[in-house]
């Protein structure tokens, strides 16, 4: 009979018919070790190291290089460049701002960039001018007029021609990487692009 204490046994062990055995708890007992938190400092390391902002968007390393061929040393160099307000642009749409970002050799020929929508903002109806491919990094956004919702991690690719509006969630500020050949026109402001020129 099990003590009151005694922890449950695994279900071979049962089927082992040795479950009554005080002994056998005894030595199962001291075989496992105690449970303990991570000691402090290994913690705050631990929280530190994720915090950073070059580290920030690190799961996303391998869609990003995809996006816009720069390799993990590179693009941690923009997300530690990205925390600094001075580098991003206010677009004429409210709400939204821009940071250019130079693209490695196969990425050459798009604008490149980040772009951030305020929580709840709308980005209007814009038509593409070529290829868009976008990837959500933080928050979420709701295209119009398909009424799809694309969260953290997602990839939304538009072809040439097609157009769109979109709303960010209003959670949360939306921050997503782009790559577009030839910009967007936008209803109302005219082409915009990531780009600073």
């Amino acid at each position: 009979m099990r003590k009151r204490n005694q922890p449950e046994l695994p279900e071979v062990v049962r089927e082992a018919g040795l479950g009554d055995d005080a002994a056998l708890h005894e030595a199962l007992a001291q075989l496992t070790p105690p449970a303990k938190a991570p000691p402090q400092l290994l913690r705050e390391r631990l929280l530190a190291a994720v915090a950073r902002p070059r580290l920030r968007f690190a799961p996303l390393f391998n869609a990003l290089t995809d996006l816009f061929d720069l390799n993990d040393s590179e693009l941690a160099g923009i997300f530690e460049r990205a925390a600094t307000p001075e580098v991003w642009l206010q677009a004429p749409i409210a709400g939204t701002a821009l940071m250019h970002i130079e693209g490695g050799p196969r990425a050459a020929g798009a604008d490149n960039g980040l772009v951030r929508l305020q929580a709840g903002a709308r980005f209007p109806r814009h038509r593409h001018l070529g290829l868009e491919r976008v990837l959500v990094l933080e928050g979420a956004y709701r295209d119009e007029p398909s009424g799809r919702v694309y969260a953290a991690g997602d990839l939304h690719e538009m072809p040439s021609g097609s157009s769109h509006a979109l709303v960010a969630l209003p959670a949360k500020e939306l921050l997503f990487a782009v790559s577009v050949v030839g910009g967007v026109d936008v209803e109302g402001f005219g082409t915009l692009s990531p780009s600073p020129g």
